[in-house]
């Protein structure tokens, strides 16, 4: 099946597999409440995920942006989601919900204008998006919010003893969910096509599976997607409302001495991992390379389920890959101060976020993304 794919795409090469240049991982560093890993793995021809982790005194924030359609939108979060996070938590003194829900409103209406700036030189931009996963830990409170289907499990010891269990701290907002589905049809009554089964999976207005996101604003819009310029991009979409919503699920938890660490990833691991089978994973590992080895083992599920080698696998070129996987971004975020654990704490914010590559292939074989970019004829 891999060898008919690739040969097919022209990307089948000869020998023996070399070192996967799909794949990134950073070294342990430190955060205010302990220690994180990160690392990814690039499966599209342009790198739709995004992952970045800002450690300060005051809070340590935590973002995973999984884009669709193009990349514009997660490397827009890249850059605009934490500091509309930072400047809201100045305004109000302190983290909350509403912090957290103002600057998800703000990073929405900023990409929004970004895309009416661009709309008649790239109107494609108006059908690009994200999900948009965000955790805080400020003290000793963890905020969780979440658009679309990234998801964050918190791993936690059983009380009296060695056994670590899982808890999903996230909503996720995909119409795979009867529940997400009663939602839609609920908020949209004279709607017979607000969710359709199409192409093996339910699906918005028969398009795209996740119900929040920021961007798609084609399913926001009416004025977007029934514009004569759209028609280059895909057929008109008559909207009585927005179809897609930017209004996050947040969850609030003080964290407690059993509470060991936080996952936070994209749909790309999911997909192939148990929220219990990457706790116990994180629980009975090392630390050093801990999200890499979370990488590795969705990746090596992907290519158990369709009957190739994980050697055969780091041969294939990006875009071709993701007929095998997705784009995977991890972030695993250990919890040592609330349970008495020795750790280094990070006095200096300026110099301390850490960010995934915006797009590994490129990073790793020394290409630009401008010139990826240009090769490509757009970009971000």
């Amino acid at each position: 099946m891999l060898r008919a794919v690739a040969r097919c795409c022209g990307h089948w090469p000869p020998g023996a597999a070399a070192a996967d240049g799909m794949l990134w991982q950073t070294e342990l560093r430190p955060h205010a409440a302990g220690e994180f890993s990160m690392a990814a793995a690039q499966a599209n021809l342009a790198m739709e995920d995004q992952a970045q982790v800002l450690a300060s005194p005051a809070a340590t924030l935590v973002g995973v942006y999984d884009g669709h359609g193009g990349a514009d939108a997660s490397r827009f979060l890249r850059s605009r989601l934490f500091p509309h996070v930072q400047r809201f938590e100045k305004e109000q003194g302190g983290m909350s919900t509403e912090v957290i829900r103002r600057a998800f409103g703000a990073a929405e209406e900023e990409f929004l204008q970004q895309v009416r700036q661009a709309w008649r030189q790239r109107p494609k931009m108006a059908a690009v998006g994200s999900c948009c996963l965000l955790g805080a830990i400020s003290g000793d409170t963890l905020y969780v919010a979440n658009l679309g289907d990234s998801r964050a499990v918190l791993g936690r010891r059983v009380v009296g003893g060695g056994v670590a269990v899982a808890e999903r701290l996230t909503d996720e907002h995909n119409a795979a969910s009867e529940e997400v589905r009663r939602e839609l049809t609920a908020l949209n009554p004279d709607d017979a096509q607000i969710v359709v089964h199409a192409r093996g999976a339910w699906r918005v207005k028969g398009i795209i599976q996740v119900s929040r996101t920021i961007g798609d604003v084609y399913l926001k819009k009416q004025e977007y997607s029934m514009d004569p310029v759209f028609r280059n991009v895909g057929p008109p979409i008559p909207l009585k409302r927005p179809a897609l919503s930017a209004e996050p699920s947040i969850q609030v938890r003080k964290l407690k001495p059993n509470d060991l660490f936080l996952i936070f990833a994209s749909d790309g691991l999911w997909e192939h991992l148990s929220d219990d089978a990457a706790v116990q994973i994180v629980f009975k590992n090392p630390r050093t390379g801990i999200a890499n080895r979370l990488v590795k083992a969705a990746l090596k599920e992907a290519t158990r389920k369709r009957e190739v080698s994980f050697r055969d696998l780091k041969t294939i070129e990006k875009g071709v890959r993701r007929h095998f996987h997705d784009d995977i971004s991890v972030i695993v975020v250990y919890l040592d101060r609330h349970r008495g654990r020795r750790h280094t704490r990070v006095v200096d914010s300026s110099s301390n976020c850490t960010n995934a590559p915006v797009d590994i292939y490129s990073s790793n074989s020394g290409q630009s993304v401008e010139t990826l970019q240009a090769h490509r004829g757009s970009g971000w």
